[in-house]
C-alpha cells in the first residue's frame, strides 16, 4: 500500500487521473434524477488527492467539487414525482459540508505530513553537515563508562588512533597508546575528572614504532548519558601539528639569521607595534627584548622622537617604505646616527601582515655622531 502511495506522488500523471474522475462523477451525476446522493462521491476523490501531498490539488477539487455539486442542480433530470425540492438542496448541503469536514482533516494532513518531510530532511542535511564536519576536521567520539571504568571508543575515533586495535580500553590501556610521558598525563587527567569534574583539552603524539609522529587532540567534558561520566573527542591535528613546527622552525632561523646580521633587524605588527629586535640591537642599547619592543622611542634622541614617530605613523597606515635618519642612544648614553628603513610584507588578501625593518650607523662622512649624552 506505501509503495503504490509513493508511486501516486511521484506520478506527474495522477492529477490528470483525479480531474478525469471528477468529470466522470459530474457526468453520472447529471443522468440521475435529483434526489439521489450523487454529491457524496466526490470525497473519495479529496482523499486520493490529498494522497499525493499536494495542497493546490486538494484545493482545486475541493472547490471545483463543490461547483459541480451545485451545478448538477440545473443539469440533473427532476425529482421523481413527489419528492420536494428542499430535499434536493438539503441533499447536495449536506454533501458540501461532508466535503468541508474532510477537506479539512486533509489538509491538516498535509499540513503535518510535509512539516514531518522538512523535518527528516533538516535533520538529514545535520547528519551530511556533521559527517562531512568531521571528516574535514577529523575529530570523533569516546565516552567513559563509570561502572566499568572502560573507555570507549567510536569507530572514527578507532581509526584517529593508529595504534587502536579494538574499541574498549581500560584508563592505562588507554593512556598506553600516547608516547611517554604523555601517557601518565593522560591518566591523571581522567582520574582527577572523575573526582574533580574537571574539563581537559591536551595534544599528544601517539606511540608508534619509528621516528614518524602522529599528533592527536583529546578533549574530555561532562556527558549529557547517565550512564558516562566524561565523554569527549579525539582529533586528528597532524597536519596542524606539523605547521606550527615549521613555523616555529622558521621563526627560529629567522631569529638566527637576524642575531649574524651586521646591522640591527626588527619587526612590526600590522599596527605598528615593534614585536622582535635582533641581539645586535639589544648588546647596543643595553636594554632588553621587553624594554626596546614595550616603548622603542625611548632610545630615539628626544630631537628626533616627534618627526619619527609621525613618519612611522604615516607609513603604517599608507603602507609606503619606511626610510628615515634619527639618532639612537647607545649604553653609555652616546646618540649616534641610524638609517632606519622597513618595508610591509602583505597577506593573500591584500592587507598587511607586518612589518620588516633594519636599521644601520651612517658613516662619518654621512653624518658626524652625536656623542653629547642626556644630562
Amino acid at each position: 500500500m506505501s509503495h503504490w502511495i509513493q508511486q501516486l506522488r511521484e506520478n506527474d500523471n495522477a492529477a490528470y487521473l483525479i480531474y478525469l474522475l471528477l468529470l466522470l462523477i459530474f457526468a453520472a451525476d447529471s443522468q440521475t434524477q435529483l434526489g439521489f446522493a450523487h454529491g457524496f462521491l466526490y470525497a473519495p476523490l479529496l482523499l486520493l488527492a490529498s494522497l499525493t501531498d499536494k495542497l493546490r490539488l486538494l484545493h482545486t477539487i475541493f472547490i471545483a467539487a463543490v461547483v459541480l455539486i451545485w451545478l448538477g442542480v440545473l443539469t440533473s433530470p427532476a425529482a421523481p414525482q413527489g419528492f420536494s425540492f428542499i430535499f434536493v438542496l438539503a441533499n447536495r448541503a449536506g454533501a458540501c459540508v461532508c466535503l468541508l469536514l474532510i477537506y479539512l482533516q486533509m489538509r491538516a494532513a498535509i499540513y503535518l505530513h510535509l512539516q514531518q518531510n522538512r523535518q527528516r530532511a533538516d535533520m538529514e542535511m545535520q547528519k551530511q553537515q556533521l559527517q562531512l564536519a568531521n571528516k574535514l576536521t577529523k575529530f570523533a567520539r569516546w565516552t567513559l563508562d563509570t561502572h566499568t571504568s572502560m573507555v570507549r571508543l567510536s569507530a572514527e575515533a578507532k581509526a584517529l588512533l593508529p595504534n587502536a586495535s579494538r574499541t574498549r580500553f581500560t584508563l592505562s590501556q588507554f593512556s598506553s597508546l600516547f608516547q611517554s610521558p604523555y601517557q601518565a598525563v593522560i591518566q591523571q587527567l581522567m582520574s582527577d575528572y572523575l573526582e574533580q569534574q574537571q574539563p581537559f583539552d591536551i595534544e599528544c603524539p601517539c606511540l608508534l614504532d619509528g621516528k614518524t609522529e602522529h599528533w592527536v587532540r583529546i578533549v574530555g567534558y561532562a556527558s549529557v548519558n547517565p550512564e558516562a561520566t566524561m565523554q569527549g573527542i579525539v582529533q586528528e591535528i597532524n597536519s596542524a601539528h606539523q605547521v606550527k613546527m615549521r613555523l616555529a622552525q622558521e621563526q627560529q632561523r629567522f631569529k638566527h639569521w637576524a642575531d649574524s646580521m651586521p646591522i640591527f633587524v626588527w619587526t612590526a605588527d600590522s599596527s605598528g607595534a615593534v614585536n622582535f629586535v635582533s641581539q645586535m640591537l639589544l648588546n647596543y642599547t643595553g636594554l632588553t627584548a621587553e624594554q626596546l619592543t614595550a616603548n622603542w622611542l625611548d632610545v630615539v634622541h628626544p630631537d628626533d622622537r616627534q618627526h619619527v614617530s609621525v613618519h612611522w605613523l604615516h607609513c603604517v597606515q599608507s603602507g609606503d617604505p619606511y626610510s628615515i635618519e634619527f639618532r639612537i642612544r647607545r649604553h653609555d648614553g652616546s646618540y649616534i646616527w641610524h638609517l632606519t628603513k622597513a618595508v610591509a610584507e602583505y597577506g593573500s588578501d591584500g592587507n598587511i601582515e607586518k612589518w620588516l625593518g633594519s636599521a644601520m650607523a651612517i658613516s662619518v662622512a654621512a653624518k658626524k655622531p652625536d656623542t653629547a649624552k642626556l644630562n
